[in-house]
């Protein structure tokens, strides 16, 4: 949905007419955010397989925007104080923060034989290993909540942003 709206939804005007009302500038800004993340999923291996970062842009755009996104929601609920707190004795180790990227990482996890990797690659999802690993290492509040190394894989210098 995100990429619909940054990518289709600057093509229509408020009144849904086709016509491109960014500026020059705002494309060639987007442009060049865009092509941040598609070199950062191009470097991407999994099991010996390239993953194709044109092919998963959309979808790349969408975890990363949805992540910051769903991340600030959390934060703000919490600010509010309309967050419940849970008792979780086995979890008590990590912080609330912590078990929100926890939580993210487990939707994710996914185990492949050759060919449903193979059948994986061809979609517009990068297999779930790697949405991982490209979603958080562009995420700052990981790397503060589990306190990366600077340079390290989850907390690379150059973090890919969409805004």
């Amino acid at each position: 949905m995100l990429f619909l709206i940054l990518c289709v939804g600057r093509l229509s005007d408020l009144n849904g007419n086709r016509r491109q009302w960014w500026t020059d500038e705002s494309i060639s800004a987007f442009d060049e955010r865009v092509s941040c993340f598609v070199d950062q999923y191009n470097k991407y291996t999994l099991m010996g397989q390239q993953i194709d970062g044109n092919l998963t842009i959309s979808e790349n755009l969408a975890d990363n925007g949805g992540i910051q996104s769903t991340f600030r929601a959390y934060k703000n609920r919490i600010a509010r104080g309309t967050a419940r707190n849970f008792d979780l004795p086995i979890l008590n180790k990590y912080t609330y923060d912590q078990i929100f990227f926890i939580a993210y990482s487990q939707l994710y996890c996914s185990k492949y034989t050759p060919e449903g990797l193979t059948a994986a690659l061809t979609g517009v999802h990068s297999p779930g290993p790697i949405r991982v690993i490209g979603t958080l290492s562009n995420t700052e509040e990981f790397s503060q909540a589990f306190n990366c190394k600077a340079r390290s894989t989850y907390n690379p210098d150059k973090k890919c942003e969409i805004w």
